[in-house]
């Protein structure tokens, strides 16, 4: 399994924040990977999400279901158990003195064993350049 943790600080109100986060039509904004996204109905757990992403120079399609969702606070997505690779992503935001943190962790399953470093790397390099991209839209 590879884990990729990433934490940000903003100087804004943590429900502006993560009503960005929380909001999958507004992921192609702010993730560069995701070329389309969106969302039947209320944000609620059990609620699906379709994405086209670029992954590795090619256009994938992606469903995730939101696995947890609290107000305010936390967002889990996740791919059916099936999926390879399956793919966990879950945002948390917290408040700050002066704005708000947001605690990132993407869990990826069943990548193969000769591409761990090469995907781990890759992400190492991608996820800080979202919560930045992020950073300018808020």
């Amino acid at each position: 399994m590879i884990t990729i943790d990433h934490t940000a600080s903003y100087a804004r109100p943590a429900d502006a924040v993560f009503a960005v986060l929380s909001d999958p039509g507004r992921f192609p904004e702010w993730q560069a990977d995701v070329l389309e996204s969106r969302m039947n109905g209320p944000l609620r757990e059990g609620a699906h999400v379709e994405q086209v992403r670029k992954v590795m120079g090619r256009r994938t399609e992606i469903g995730l279901t939101v696995a947890d969702y609290v107000p305010g606070e936390s967002l889990t997505l996740r791919t059916p158990p099936q999926a390879k690779p399956g793919v966990s992503q879950t945002y948390r935001v917290r408040d700050t003195e002066g704005g708000c943190r947001v605690e990132f962790r993407l869990e990826l399953n069943g990548v193969p064993k000769m591409a761990e470093h090469l995907v781990r790397t890759q992400l190492g390099k991608q996820v800080p350049q979202l919560f930045e991209r992020l950073g300018t839209l808020l």
